[in-house]
């Protein structure tokens, strides 16, 4: 069965794959820098010593130096964007140095246009840039090439006739490969970002699972304690949730969840991280937040998971729920921070069972 994932932009798309992107570059100017000396061997037997050729030579040298310095460029320099445009310009002078080429060489010579075939192809496939930039100067040389045939003077028909259609096929066939292999990527990396995703949420609620949660926890504990800020919990139990699904069952039970890990999103600031904690429990972070600030949020939170019932299958079920926080101190760890938020919500839901005392008291 075809599972269609979420497409990822074109910026984190080159991103994910600049690495590999840039040593592929690097190997395709290698190769070429290889291809160049045939090339003007080619233009030094077919030309007397003479300004035209000392000028090809010359045009050949400018664009052997280029590739060099690209080389190096793309393994030094950071800058995406930049890095395109300095390829782009690679293949504009390899491609219009290939076609000056080809108008100086004698009329009834069309050795060239093999090679001309072999670099579109290749340069479909093996650029790693993006496929509308590069077909812009591919096709334009294609296109420029076909009429230069025009004015040759091909041995048989046939010949000339091959060129023609040769060419414009390496183009539609490269074209259509490297579509294919950035499809094929932007639908892999999809799959890996999706499966990545899948792995750090509750597959019930939508929201970070266990894992997720003390691994960001982690990362903010050591920032907060290297800044030397305040950082908060806060726990949330839902009362009787199993009592709810014996009776109503797991469906139901799945629908509150939901429900309250919505009001609890809506009672949070933007930055605050939720997770299930457990069956029927959900903490969040609070970074940045004192005790006080943490009273406040759980005293908001607890207002808005109680504000109204929920609808299940046309009955209205009214939810209750404990509130605990704690707040970071001194040799703490995420671990222990969210088990002394833990240690209090056993307290808070004694305080609830026998008094219905719903406040939140920090730890």
């Amino acid at each position: 069965m075809q599972t269609n994932y979420k497409d990822v932009s074109e910026e984190n798309y080159r991103s994910q794959y600049v690495k590999q992107d840039r040593a592929q570059l690097r190997r395709v100017v290698r190769i070429m820098l290889w291809a160049f000396l045939p090339l003007a061997l080619v233009d030094v037997l077919f030309h007397e010593l003479a300004w035209p050729l000392a000028a090809l030579l010359s045009m050949r040298l400018l664009v052997w130096a280029y590739s060099m310095w690209l080389i190096r460029q793309y393994a030094t320099v950071e800058n995406v964007p930049r890095l395109d445009r300095y390829a782009f310009n690679w293949i504009t002078m390899v491609l219009g140095m290939q076609f000056i080429s080809n108008a100086c060489l004698p009329p009834d010579y069309f050795g060239h246009y093999m090679v001309d075939a072999w670099l579109v192809l290749m340069a479909f496939i093996s650029m790693p840039l993006n496929l509308n930039l590069v077909r812009i100067p591919l096709f334009s040389f294609v296109a420029a090439s076909c009429v230069l045939v025009l004015f040759k003077q091909a041995p048989t028909f046939s010949q000339g006739a091959s060129v023609v259609l040769i060419l414009p096929a390496m183009a539609i066939t490269g074209n259509a490969i490297a579509s294919y292999v950035h499809r094929y990527r932007r639908k892999l990396l999809s799959a890996e970002q999706e499966l990545e995703r899948q792995a750090s949420i509750d597959p019930v609620t939508g929201v970070a699972n266990w894992r997720e949660f003390m691994r960001i926890s982690d990362v903010e504990l050591q920032r907060h304690l290297r800044m030397g800020k305040q950082l908060s919990v806060l726990v949330l139990d839902l009362d009787d949730f199993k009592h709810i699904n014996d009776t109503h069952g797991p469906q139901v039970g799945d629908v509150i969840l939901v429900e309250v890990s919505r009001r609890v999103k809506r009672a949070m600031r933007s930055y605050d991280c939720i997770a299930r904690y457990s069956g029927e429990e959900f903490c969040v972070l609070l970074p940045e937040a004192s005790a006080e600030d943490a009273g406040r949020i759980a005293d908001r939170t607890r207002a808005t998971v109680l504000a109204m019932p929920i609808s299940v299958s046309g009955q209205e079920m009214k939810v209750s729920a404990s509130v605990r926080t704690a707040t970071l101190r001194e040799g703490d760890t995420a671990l222990s921070l969210l088990r002394r938020a833990g240690e209090g919500l056993d307290s808070a839901e004694q305080d609830v069972r026998q008094t219905g005392n719903l406040q939140a008291v920090p730890v």
